[in-house]
């Protein structure tokens, strides 16, 4: 996952280059999107997002869930990051991004997946330890 939204390039543009005051967000989510649209994620549209079969974001604010960043601007998930297990099928899951908020807020970052993956009911999609790389090139 490589791509800020509009928000988060306008707050840091702000920030950086205007001294106008930007926190981090109280609460970061990790949500899955059916149909993966780079232009509706960038700016912060979440048409595609999945929804019903027990489908909720995920939590993962702090450090104890991230690698430290790098040298050259990479994190990754410590720890596996389990969505619960679909209570109806799901379709297909081709998209990932990271909101400040547990359903709304704000787009944070966004990616595709490399491969689609189908959920069906009773399936649990899990991002393992290390396979959610955040860069920042």
């Amino acid at each position: 996952m490589t791509a800020m939204s509009n928000y988060l390039e306008n707050k840091l543009i702000d920030h950086i280059l205007r001294d106008t005051a930007f926190s981090a967000p109280s609460a970061i989510y990790v949500g899955l999107v059916g149909k993966y649209d780079a232009a509706q994620l960038e700016a912060g549209t979440l048409t595609h997002e999945l929804s019903g079969g027990s489908y909720a974001r995920v939590s993962v604010k702090g450090d104890s869930n991230w690698s430290a960043g790098s040298t050259n601007g990479l994190t990754d998930n410590e720890n596996d990051i389990s969505f619960t297990a679909a209570s109806n099928e799901w379709g297909h899951v081709s998209g990932v991004f990271l909101a400040d908020a547990s359903s709304g807020g704000n787009v944070i970052l966004y990616g595709q997946l490399g491969a689609t993956k189908f959920v069906e009911n009773g399936d649990q999609f899990i991002f393992s330890a290390g396979d959610l790389d955040i860069t920042f090139a």
